[in-house]
């Protein structure tokens, strides 16, 4: 297949970009001049510079595709107005590129996140049916952006959307933090008892992958995360343990986070960047359970979620071998 793919120098697309190698399909990476390509350097990728701004670029880059992989995005933005621009416009521009130079593309995948669909209610995982509640404006931007691909392509081209849990995995630099604690033996915990769902990034490029040729992934959505919850306690001493090494336990009240959180949004608005934690950001960590249902993607993906107790050590020793320790 003919791979055109967006995000591939990113943390997740660069993964992806991996998996459709190995899977011997040519592919084609939508970039910018200043896109840092170190991750890529190994690949035998087709490159386009250009921006997703730009319609007229985007229409020529999908009109011999066979397949679209939309992984492009921003997980941080100073207000809400550059969420919806990165998320939503550009993905509004790129299917209506799509739809302007090759109405007959096999399939549109597009890469949202768990955000989209927001906590549950219970310890009881969400299924896709149920109302969608985001708690932030990233969240809203991601699930924007999802009504876009249904209302643009829906019917004309068929398309399938992914939401994944919180990623984890070797590059990654927002939850890397959770493990440089670790190797110093220290292991963040919540006070309040609070539960998650994780994801190995290789699963969502398996993920991927196997929804390109799959007629049962179109027009659909799936939820991809490791069916296991943690607490932050229990996350820790499993990463701990995996890696073999001992770490005290460090109670953090959530007074502690809510006060980083507007700290560092603070310092954003001096640098004029934005921060790796907000406000908004500190309230998805403080919801008391972020679980959902993910057995459409085992059945339709055939997806085997990588059990955390592995995909750690996997992670961990890429840290290591990488000096970011």
């Amino acid at each position: 297949m003919r791979i055109l793919l967006t995000g591939a120098n990113g943390f997740v697309g660069s993964h992806v970009a991996e998996a459709l190698v190995e899977q011997k399909h040519e592919v084609t990476a939508i970039v910018r001049k200043t896109s840092n390509l170190a991750w890529l350097s190994s690949l035998p990728l087709i490159y386009k510079y250009g921006d997703l701004s730009d319609k007229r670029f985007l229409e020529i880059c999908s009109k011999d595709a066979d397949v679209v992989i939309h992984c492009a995005g921003v997980v941080r933005a100073m207000d809400k107005d550059g969420y919806f621009k990165s998320n939503v416009d550009y993905t509004k521009n790129f299917c209506e590129a799509v739809l302007a130079s090759n109405p007959n593309l096999k399939k549109f995948i597009f890469i949202s996140s768990q955000a989209a669909m927001g906590p549950s209610l219970s310890n009881k995982p969400k299924l896709l049916t149920e109302r969608e509640t985001p708690v932030s404006d990233y969240g809203l931007s991601k699930l924007a952006a999802e009504g876009v691909v249904k209302s643009v392509l829906g019917g004309k081209v068929p398309y399938t959307i992914i939401r994944p849990a919180s990623v984890y995995g070797p590059r990654d630099k927002d939850i890397f933090i959770f493990f440089n604690l670790i190797h110093k033996h220290l292991r963040p915990a919540t006070v309040e008892r609070r539960l998650v769902q994780l994801v190995y990034v290789k699963d969502i490029a398996q993920g991927v992958v196997n929804s390109i040729e799959n007629a049962q992934s179109d027009n659909k959505l799936y939820y991809l995360g490791n069916e296991t919850p943690y607490t932050w306690t229990e996350m820790g001493k499993v990463i701990a343990e995996s890696v073999g090494k001992k770490a005290m336990p460090i109670p953090v009240p959530d007074f502690v986070f809510k006060f980083a959180g507007v700290a560092a949004q603070s310092f954003s608005y001096l640098t004029k960047k934005p921060a790796v934690l907000n406000r908004q950001k500190i309230t998805e960590m403080l919801q008391e359970y972020w679980l959902a249902d993910n057995s459409a993607a085992k059945t339709d993906l055939k997806i085997e979620f990588t059990p955390l107790e592995i995909a750690s050590k996997i992670t961990y020793n890429w840290y290591l071998r990488n000096h970011y320790f």
